[in-house]
């Protein structure tokens, strides 16, 4: 581990020294205020003695070099692999800074209200220990739990929001520090237009305008010099918590311009205003083998054993390094070129345009267990190209098939479906599921299966489609067909259709609806049956709201994405090629495992798309028959 800063950094505020300078000062005794103020001082000199004494805590000598960074640097940025404690030592500074500086207002955001949640339930949970009872009592009791946010309101003026990105209703949010997890999630739109803007009035505002005005009477009465004009510290600052991305992602970017920053902190001054300082910066890089071996999970360690440290997805996520997207089977880059960028059109989707035609694929999984597969849906808008656009994706375990069947139903009365595909495995069980459920009888809705095979090869697969042509009828719900994933030919046919519509542009991921207000606002007042999409955001059941499933569909499209990226292709020693995630994730057990199954619904949405254009361009010869004739 190494740590640099340029000479402009150097800063002897905050000091070892500056523990026996402050004693050598104090005289006698200190009244009530001083002794306050000088308290302060010393614990925001001596953050690691602050946290033990608020906390109970003993920090290690990385989280509290992170923790003065945090303290004293206007932009911070943590790539820290994943089990380096990012969200903890995060934690850790809203306590602080909440506690040592009066009237902060932090707010906590991230790609879902689950992400920035996670942080504020961290704060809960450090709160709640046995040795932070100083912590404790500073705090209070104003505490708030709501749909739309999770916050807590000190005594001192200092607040901690966790918040959803929800569009309208964060509109008027101000704060003077902004923390954002998962920041590689996170679109350049989002923080630009809805986040940043948090910031833009300075906190101490109203001091500032009395010192201005002091200055300019000075400067009337010829007595300010330039030179002594005060120089204003931003106070605000932003803080951005990531695992290592992609070189084409805006994390990559804002990391080698903070870099820049940092290495030409002169020039970045001489930008700023007269009597302004220009704000400072700091960049931790760190991997999860660069931290105490006891501070870090068992499961890293052994993915790192079993050969994880060779593979590009571990070196990303634990090892912090940035890669350039290009060395899975499905290039990450090229799948961000087909990704409708955040403030465009169209966004996610919950309810399908009326004169649009969809596409749906399940990967079904009739398991409620926690540690099984995912069950997947995709949800592929038609275009007049020959293509579509990815605009609904759904991905759950845990649950009961019930909810998978009413979450089914939701798509099928909200989407105008063209063609149902379905992995072959399970899905007798599960059409036969729906068809009897009150949901789909009550609608009158019955699927039927077609009876051809999308999997054959030239020439029989033009007949194939002929059968399908006929088979096809939307009006009696004749459109379900299934795929059998056992042939291991389709299965190299349909990856290496999928790698070539990414490469070609026609498939294409929607944008988030967040950085789209009227897109957003639109679909917050759409009246949706919320008793079917009971399985989304499985652990808030009782805190269902509209804002948090708009943010929860886009989150399960970048997610299909990533497990896209993550496929790698191998080859038996028969030369039969197996589609699957590294061999080091493949292994891992438990809930928050690997999954690919957004994966192989887009694998089997993007199928049904080919072979629904290749129905539409079937033109069958009519059938020959017998034309009567009278003989003489």
């Amino acid at each position: 581990m190494s740590w640099s800063y340029p000479e402009q950094y150097k800063d002897s505020k905050f000091s070892i020294d500056q523990n026996a300078k402050m004693l050598s000062e104090l005289v006698g005794e200190l009244d009530d205020k001083v002794a306050k103020i000088t308290l302060v001082d010393f614990l925001r000199n001596n953050l690691g003695m602050a946290v033990e004494l608020m906390t109970g805590i003993i920090l290690a000598p990385h989280q509290e070099i992170t923790l003065r960074a945090f303290i004293n640097r206007n932009y911070s940025m943590c790539v820290y692999g994943r089990g380096c404690g990012k969200s903890f030592i995060a934690a850790i500074f809203c306590i602080i800074q909440a506690i040592l500086e009066p009237n902060s207002r932090i707010i906590i955001a991230g790609p879902t209200f689950r992400t920035s949640r996670f942080i504020f339930n961290e704060i809960e949970k450090i709160l709640g220990s046995k040795g932070a009872v100083i912590a404790r009592q500073a705090f209070g009791e104003n505490k708030q739990k709501r749909n739309d946010i999770h916050s807590f309101t000190l005594d001192n003026g200092s607040s901690i929001a966790a918040i959803p990105l929800n569009g309208e209703k964060i509109r008027g949010f101000r704060a003077s520090i902004l923390l954002i997890d998962e920041y590689l999630l996170m679109s350049k739109e989002i923080i630009d237009t809805v986040l940043v803007p948090f910031l833009s009035a300075p906190q101490d505002i109203a001091e500032r305008q009395i010192i201005i005005e002091r200055e300019r009477e000075l400067e009337k009465q010829g007595i300010l010099k330039d030179e002594h004009r005060h120089k204003f510290t931003e106070k605000t600052k932003m803080i951005a918590l990531s695992s290592a991305s992609f070189t084409f992602e805006n994390l990559y970017v804002t990391y080698c311009d903070w870099i820049k920053k940092i290495n030409n902190a002169k020039e970045e001054q001489d930008k700023c205003e007269p009597g302004t300082l220009a704000p400072k910066y700091f960049i931790g890089q760190m991997a999860w083998n660069a931290i105490p071996r006891h501070m870090i999970n068992p499961s890293v360690i052994k993915e790192a054993d079993s050969g994880g440290e060779n593979n590009a997805i571990f070196q990303r996520e634990y090892c912090a390094l940035f890669s350039d997207g290009s060395d899975g089977y499905f290039s990450a880059k090229k799948m961000q070129a087909c990704t409708y960028a955040d403030g465009t059109e169209p966004t996610i989707q919950i309810k399908g345009n009326k004169d649009s035609k969809y596409i749906v694929a399940l990967d079904p999984n009739a398991s409620n267990s926690a540690t099984s597969d995912d069950f997947g849906i995709s949800v592929i808008e038609l275009d007049e190209k020959g293509g579509g656009t990815l605009v609904h994706a759904y991905g759950e375990h845990g649950v009961d098939l019930s909810a998978h069947i009413k979450y089914f139903f939701y798509i099928l009365t909200n989407f105008n479906v063209e063609l149902i595909a379905i992995d072959n495995a399970g899905a007798d069980t599960f059409i036969s599921a729906c068809n009897e459920s009150r949901w789909f009888q009550g609608k009158g809705i019955e699927l039927k299966c077609m009876d051809f095979d999308p999997a054959k090869d030239e020439p029989e697969c033009i007949e194939e489609i002929k059968l399908a042509k006929r088979e096809l009828n939307k009006t009696i719900n004749k459109k379900v067909f299934k795929i059998v994933f056992s042939n291991n030919n389709w299965i190299r046919k349909s990856n290496e259709y999928l790698q070539g519509c990414i490469d070609y542009k026609k498939i294409w991921f929607a944008s988030k609806a967040q950085a789209r207000e009227s897109a957003f606002n639109t679909m917050m007042h759409l009246n949706l049956n919320t008793e079917l999409l009971s399985a989304t955001l499985t652990d808030d059941k009782d805190e269902f709201s509209m804002d948090k499933f708009v943010e929860h569909v886009g989150f399960m499209i970048d997610l299909t994405k990533k497990q896209c990226a993550m496929i790698e292709v191998s080859t038996s020693a028969r030369g039969g090629q197996t589609f699957d995630l590294p061999l080091h994730l493949a292994r891992e057990r438990g809930e928050a495992r690997a999954r690919r199954d957004n994966y192989t619904a887009l694998l089997l949405g993007v199928w049904a798309m080919k072979t629904w254009y290749e129905i539409q361009n079937c033109h069958e010869a009519p059938p020959e028959t017998f034309s009567p004739f009278i003989l003489n």
